[in-house]
């Protein structure tokens, strides 16, 4: 059963969760919850219903394309990109990323892109902790748009978050989205499962995406990991075609190294050796590098309070905090020289330091 209602929200009032979307047949459903009010709404999605439908604070409906085929990115080798933005870990942290994005131009104060032909990585884990986790993907699935439109990119990685979201994990999950699950009579998984639009989009994004000779990856890739899987083409398709909806993960891994490294500890999801004091060195990043081709590796995930560089910035490490709210800072490249960008709009050049 189909029902909707005009709704309108004071300065103060905390807006529905939402919208998800759901193919159902030849039909797409759009689906919210208020969590504040324990009420839910669900209404076609087509323009004729669009104004039955809540304010929600980063969703345009006419950015949406319901009939978008979802395939999985495979061109992940970029050159002559002349700027580059770089974050991760946001974790629901809607104010502070969108702060960090206005304060160093990269979309301008109505969440619009301005970046021009630069590209932004987000380097995982949009999902889980924070509370505005829906808000994040509407604005990162609307910059992608704009962003092409002006000639440039937006990289969405998948980071640990968002397939652990995938694989029905949720641990970490912010109290607000059980609570939208229960309403709505789904998992949370279910929100972003096959039939959904979020959920398409998901699974067609990659793991490691390569920009001017620079590798971004959420966790890392370790010397055993590079032992096993030295191209970052194959990294994206074998953990799409193997782990994303696997029905049962540790059967699919049980007997198979490779499966078990992707997915393990020393896979490019997981991986913390970096900055461990002992155990990874400049010899074992020169290999690394070699490995893979590249020149240089950005990664998330490790949290510091700011962005750090290693190895003559050959290594640098995104993952400044942002978690917490409120602090935190973007990495920018821009013609050939790297900065740290404040949430004050600041640029600091960045310094390459020991462990």
């Amino acid at each position: 059963m189909l029902f909707s209602a005009l709704f309108t929200f004071g300065l103060d009032t905390v807006p529905p969760d939402g919208p998800y979307l759901f193919y159902e047949g030849d039909t797409v459903t759009a689906q919210w919850a208020d969590t504040e009010l324990r009420t839910v709404g669900k209404t076609i999605f087509d323009p004729e219903h669009f104004a039955c439908m809540p304010h929600f604070p980063t969703f345009r409906p006419e950015m949406v394309d319901v009939g978008r085929d979802f395939q999985r990115l495979t061109k992940v080798h970029y050159e002559g990109v002349d700027k580059v933005a770089a974050l991760s870990d946001i974790h629901g942290q809607f104010d502070a990323g969108r702060q960090l994005l206005e304060a160093n131009g990269v979309i301008d104060e109505n969440l619009h892109w301005s970046f021009g032909d630069g590209h932004l990585v987000i380097v995982g884990d949009i999902f889980d902790r924070g509370d505005q986790v829906t808000e994040l993907l509407w604005l990162i699935h609307n910059l992608e748009m704009e962003a092409v439109a002006a000639g440039g990119k937006v990289h969405f990685l998948l980071g640990n978050h968002e397939t652990l979201t995938l694989e029905g994990d949720d641990r970490y999950l912010h109290a607000k989205y059980r609570t939208t699950a229960g309403l709505t009579g789904k998992f949370y998984r279910e929100l972003y499962g096959p039939d959904s639009y979020l959920g398409r989009w998901l699974r067609s994004l990659p793991l490691v995406v390569e920009i001017n000779n620079t590798v971004y990856i959420h966790g890392g890739l370790s010397r055993k990991m590079v032992r096993e899987v030295s191209s970052i083409d194959r990294i994206n398709e074998i953990y799409h075609s193997r782990l994303i909806d696997a029905e049962d993960i540790s059967e699919v891994k049980q007997n198979n190294r490779r499966l078990q490294m992707l997915h393990g500890a020393e896979g490019p999801l997981w991986y913390r050796g970096y900055f461990t004091r002992d155990g990874f060195d400049e010899r074992d990043l020169e290999y690394v590098l070699r490995r893979i081709g590249a020149n240089r590796i950005v990664v998330g995930h490790t949290s510091f309070t700011a962005i750090h560089a290693y190895y003559d910035s050959r290594l640098i490490a995104v993952d400044s905090s942002i978690k917490f709210g409120g602090v935190g800072e973007i990495l920018l490249y821009d013609d050939g020289d790297y900065f740290r960008g404040t949430i004050h709009g600041d640029r600091i050049p960045l310094v390459a330091t020991t462990k």
